[in-house]
């Protein structure tokens, strides 16, 4: 096999698939080090989800000067006392809970610090896309409540363009542009028996088995295992290929003249004896040719 491998093609295919291999390998370990940061996101929004409700400044600083967009503490359980500003309501329209389409009740909530939105909770759509289900009013007067705070998005809601006070998106820039105050980048979900969320059904709690989303654990864990075993397979490649080529060779080589019988063996017979005869007799006619 050494000499086979030893051809300039064989040294060609061997420089392939160490490219081949190299570019599996850092496949592999660009999805070793996405697994250990899947583990660590999924980690530490399991511990902001435990932890003990802290208050929405100490978490986010105030609206004006915030330390914080939210996005760092995904899910993290915060308290807030405020007056809701019914006036100011949206309601994020094409959303799901529980199998249903409807909307959700977004109010936002005066603190002495800036504005908190808050998701009051889930309406189911009753009518058509372009009605508005009846939405149960937010109760008067100062509350205290504790949420999930989730990141905000940047997608224009398009209040005014939309059925009643639908938008599509919950945008802090554009509510507090509406609102006239600091608005905090974020905003809550409001947990079960919360000031608020009386007439609504609860949001569902994040997927604790992998509260970061995308692909789970176990599957970066399958990337990693592919990538490298492909790396592996490049470089037996051409050993494989050798020993193909080498078995191929040996069966297209001729097999070795027939040994004549030693002196003093019994005569074939029977059928060993009919071609031995027609190989006789075949020699004849050749010599007379």
């Amino acid at each position: 096999m050494l000499s086979t491998l030893r051809q300039p093609r064989y040294l060609g295919l061997f420089a392939l698939v160490l490219v081949i291999a190299g570019v599996c390998g850092l496949a592999g370990t660009w999805q070793a080090e996405r697994f250990q940061e899947k583990r660590e996101a999924n980690q530490r929004l399991e511990a902001d989800i435990r932890d003990r409700p802290l208050d929405v400044t100490a978490v986010l600083g105030r609206a004006s000067a915030p330390v914080s967009d939210g996005a760092a503490q995904k899910f993290r359980q915060i308290t807030a006392t405020g007056v809701y500003l019914s006036e100011h309501q949206t309601l994020l329209r094409q959303q799901s809970v529980g199998g249903d389409v409807g909307v959700i009740v977004i109010t936002p909530l005066r603190t002495g610090d800036g504005v908190l939105l808050v998701a009051r909770g889930f309406v189911r759509q009753t009518g058509a896309a372009t009605t508005t289900p009846p939405i149960p009013a937010s109760p008067s007067g100062t509350v205290n409540i504790t949420g999930r705070l989730e990141p905000a998005g940047t997608k224009p809601d398009r209040l005014g363009q939309l059925p009643g006070r639908q938008v599509e998106s919950v945008n802090p820039v554009e509510q507090a542009g509406r609102i006239g105050t600091p608005v905090w980048n974020g905003y809550a979900e409001l947990l079960a028996g919360q000031s608020g969320t009386a007439g609504l059904t609860t949001l569902p709690g994040p997927d604790l088995s992998n509260p970061a989303g995308g692909a789970e654990e176990p599957q970066h864990a399958a990337y990693v295992i592919q990538w490298y075993l492909f790396a592996l397979l490049a470089l037996c490649a051409p050993f494989v290929m050798a020993a193909a080529e080498r078995r191929r060779d040996r069966a297209a080589e001729p097999l070795p003249a027939k040994v004549a019988e030693p002196a003093g063996q019994p005569p074939p017979t029977g059928r060993a004896a009919a071609k031995a005869r027609k190989a006789s007799l075949d020699d004849r006619l050749a010599g007379r040719s």
